[in-house]
C-alpha cells in the first residue's frame, strides 16, 4: 500500500514538472509582462491616472498590512480565441501573485467583454468562489454593461480588499501546502532518493527561469537608462541650438542698431550742410534786393504768368477730352467715358475751369445723364430676367416632385425642393405658379412614412438585442454548468499559484 502511494506521488511530481515546462514558454509569449506598478496593469488604457493611483495605493496598503496578500487588477484589449479561465490562471501564475499562494487577480477583456476573478490556492479560506461571483455581479457587471469599465474595476477591487481585510487575522501567513508528505516519501528507500533528485531538478529549473527573468529585467533597466541618456542628450542639444539662435538674433540686433546710428550721423551731416546752404541763399537774396528793389514784384509777375500758362494747358487738355466724347453715341456702353470726362472737369481748380467753354461741359453732362438712365434700365431688365430664370428652375423642380409618388425614399428630394423654394427672394417667389401647398403636403406625408419606418427598425433592433442577450445568457448558464480543471503549475515568482478558483463571465 505504501509502495503504491509512493508511485502515485512520484507521478504527480513528474507531471507537474512536465506541465510547467510545456506551459511556461506559451505563457511568456501570449500574456503581457506585468507593469512596474504590478498591482494595476492597464494594458487597455481605460483607467484614469488618478483612479489608477488610488487603486495602486489601496493594494499596496493591503500587501503591507497582511504580510503578502496581493490583489492585482489587469485590463487587456482582447484575449483573442483563448479560454478566459485558462488565460487568467496562466496570467496569475506568470505574475506570481501573493505570498504563500495568497493572491487575487481581477482581469477584464474589453473587446470580448469578459471579467474574471482568479485566486490562489490558499486564498479560498478568505475568499470563496461564491463570494467572487457575488463581487463580480454586484460591483462590476452593472457598470460594465454601461461601458463604465474603470468604475466597475474600482468598485470590484475595493469590495475584494474590504472583504479580505475583514477576514484576515494576525496569523494570515499560513502556508496551505506543507512538504511533510514529500519528506515522508523521500525517507522511504530508493523512491525517496529519486523523488529528492526530481525535486532538485525542479528547483534547478525554477532557478534557471528566475535567473533568466533577473537578467531580462536588468537588460530592460539598462535599455531604459540608455533611452533616458539619449533623451537628456537631445534636450541638451535643443538648449544649445536655442542659445545659438538667441546669440544670432542678438548679433543681428546689434548690427541693425549700428546701421541706424550711422544713418543718423549721415542725416545730421546733411542737415548741417542744408542749413549752411540756406543761410548762404538768404544772404544772397538780401544783397539782390539791395541792388534791385523791385526784384520781388518782377519775380511774382513771372510766377503768375507761368501759373496762367499751366492752367490754360491743363484746361485745354480737359477741353479736348470733352470734344472727343461729344462725338460718341449716347449709349450705356459709353457711360464711363462720359463720367470720366465730367470728373476730369470737376477736378480742375476754379481758375482752370474759366478756360473751358460752359457749353461743352453742359453737353457732356447731358450725355452722361442719358447714358446713366439707359444703364439703370438695362440693370433693371437684367434683374427681372435673372429672377424669372431662377424661379423657372425652382418651378421645374417643384413640378417634377409633384409628379412623383410619395414614399419615404422621396423625403430627401422633397426637402431639397422645399429648401430651394424657401431660398428664393419674395420677388422671385411671385414668378412661381406651381402648387406650393401640395408640395409641403407631400413632404409631410413622406416624413410620416419615414418616421414609421424608423420606429419599426428600432423595434426590430430591440428584438434582436433581446435575442442576443438571451443567447449569451444560455451560453453563460451552459458554461457555469460545465466543470473545468486547470493543471497545477509551479511558478518561480513571489509565490503565486492558482488552480482556477474564482469566478468569471460575460457581460
Amino acid at each position: 500500500m505504501v509502495r503504491r502511494k509512493n508511485l502515485c506521488m512520484l507521478m504527480v511530481v513528474l507531471l507537474s514538472i512536465f506541465m510547467y515546462c510545456t506551459t511556461a514558454f506559451a505563457t511568456e509569449s501570449n500574456i503581457p509582462d506585468a507593469t512596474s506598478q504590478f498591482y494595476v496593469n492597464d494594458f487597455a488604457n481605460i483607467i484614469d491616472d488618478s483612479v489608477e493611483r488610488e487603486m495602486q495605493e489601496r493594494a499596496e496598503a493591503l500587501a503591507e498590512s497582511s504580510d503578502g496578500i496581493q490583489v492585482v487588477v489587469t485590463t487587456v484589449q482582447t484575449i483573442g480565441d483563448a479560454d478566459p479561465v485558462y488565460y487568467t490562471v496562466d496570467m496569475y501564475n506568470k505574475y506570481g501573485i501573493g505570498k504563500n499562494n495568497m493572491g487575487v487577480l481581477i482581469m477584464l477583456s474589453v473587446e470580448t467583454r469578459d471579467i474574471q476573478i482568479r485566486i490562489g490556492d490558499n486564498m479560498t479560506k478568505y475568499l470563496s468562489d461564491r463570494k467572487c461571483g457575488e463581487i463580480r455581479d454586484e460591483y462590476g457587471i452593472p457598470y460594465f454593461k454601461n461601458d463604465e469599465f474603470a468604475k466597475g474595476l474600482y468598485e470590484m477591487q475595493k469590495a475584494t480588499i474590504d472583504h479580505i481585510t475583514s477576514k484576515v487575522d494576525t496569523a494570515n501567513n499560513e502556508v496551505a501546502v506543507t512538504p511533510s508528505n514529500l519528506e515522508d516519501i523521500s525517507n522511504k528507500g530508493v523512491l525517496g532518493t529519486i523523488l529528492s533528485f526530481l525535486v532538485v531538478i525542479g528547483g534547478g529549473i525554477l532557478f534557471f527561469f528566475g535567473l533568466s527573468k533577473y537578467f531580462r529585467k536588468k537588460k530592460e533597466k539598462k535599455a531604459k537608462e540608455e533611452r533616458a541618456r539619449i533623451e537628456n542628450s537631445k534636450m541638451v542639444q535643443q538648449k544649445n541650438q536655442r542659445i545659438e539662435s538667441l546669440e544670432a538674433e542678438l548679433a543681428s540686433a546689434k548690427r541693425e542698431t549700428e546701421a541706424i546710428i550711422n544713418e543718423k550721423r549721415s542725416l545730421t551731416i546733411i542737415l548741417e550742410a542744408t542749413k549752411t546752404e540756406l543761410h548762404n541763399l538768404q544772404e544772397r537774396h538780401k544783397r539782390a534786393i539791395m541792388a534791385y528793389p523791385d526784384l520781388n514784384e518782377k519775380i511774382d509777375a513771372i510766377l503768375a504768368k507761368e501759373k496762367e500758362e499751366a492752367d490754360k494747358k491743363q484746361a485745354l487738355k480737359v477741353e479736348n477730352n470733352i470734344k472727343e466724347i461729344l462725338g460718341l453715341a449716347c449709349t450705356r456702353h459709353n457711360l464711363y467715358k462720359f463720367k470720366n470726362a465730367c470728373e476730369a472737369y470737376q477736378n480742375l481748380s476754379y481758375e482752370q475751369r474759366k478756360y473751358v467753354p460752359t457749353e461743352l461741359i453742359n453737353r457732356a453732362k447731358n450725355l452722361y445723364d442719358e447714358s446713366a438712365k439707359l444703364q439703370k434700365k438695362f440693370e433693371e431688365e437684367e434683374r427681372i430676367r435673372k429672377n424669372k430664370e431662377k424661379a423657372a428652375e425652382v418651378q421645374s423642380l417643384i413640378l417634377g416632385a409633384l409628379a412623383c409618388r410619395v414614399s419615404r425614399h422621396s423625403l430627401s428630394n422633397l426637402k431639397n425642393v422645399c429648401s430651394s423654394y424657401e431660398n428664393l427672394t419674395e420677388e422671385q417667389k411671385r414668378y412661381v405658379t406651381a402648387d406650393i401647398d401640395a408640395l409641403y403636403s407631400m413632404k409631410k406625408k413622406a416624413k410620416r412614412l419615414q418616421d414609421d419606418y424608423e420606429e419599426e427598425e428600432r423595434r426590430r433592433r430591440r428584438e434582436r438585442q433581446e435575442e442576443e442577450r438571451r443567447r449569451r445568457q444560455r451560453e453563460e448558464e451552459e458554461r457555469q454548468r460545465s466543470s473545468y480543471s486547470s493543471s497545477s503549475i509551479s511558478h518561480s515568482g513571489f509565490g503565486g499559484h492558482s488552480s482556477g478558483h474564482g469566478a468569471g463571465g460575460k457581460f
